[in-house]
């Protein structure tokens, strides 16, 4: 018999918001492998405009916040801090890196002899 020790995000579903005023708001529901506990529920319905029921989470963003939301809920979900990262999204171009002015070889001074 296996023992979840935390509901997992088993499916995920972006809908458009077409109702007046909406401004590019999407609405997110995720479905959870398994209802949720009394103490997992008051963790999701922390963060900002969530609303946690038996096996599912329900809550609007902007389209380009969907990853980042979601990756909160799998945090908050697992019991783990949440860690402040900018993940590049898809095709989005990374900061190059500079590559380093190397300095010069100095010459090396003979060994005395022994």
């Amino acid at each position: 018999m296996v023992i979840p020790l935390f509901a997992q995000v088993t499916g995920f579903k972006v809908e458009n918001l077409w109702r007046r005023g909406s401004r590019g708001v999407v609405r997110c529901t995720a479905r959870l492998s398994r209802p949720l506990l009394a103490e997992e529920r008051e963790r999701i319905e922390r963060l900002a405009g969530t609303d946690a029921e038996r096996t599912e989470v329900v809550y609007e963003c902007r389209p380009d916040e969907v990853e980042e939301r979601h990756l909160k809920l799998v945090e908050t979900l697992a019991g783990v801090a949440p860690i402040n990262v900018r993940r590049a999204a898809v095709g989005e171009k990374k900061p190059r890196r500079v590559p380093r002015k190397r300095e010069p070889d100095l010459p090396r001074l003979p060994e005395p002899a022994a």
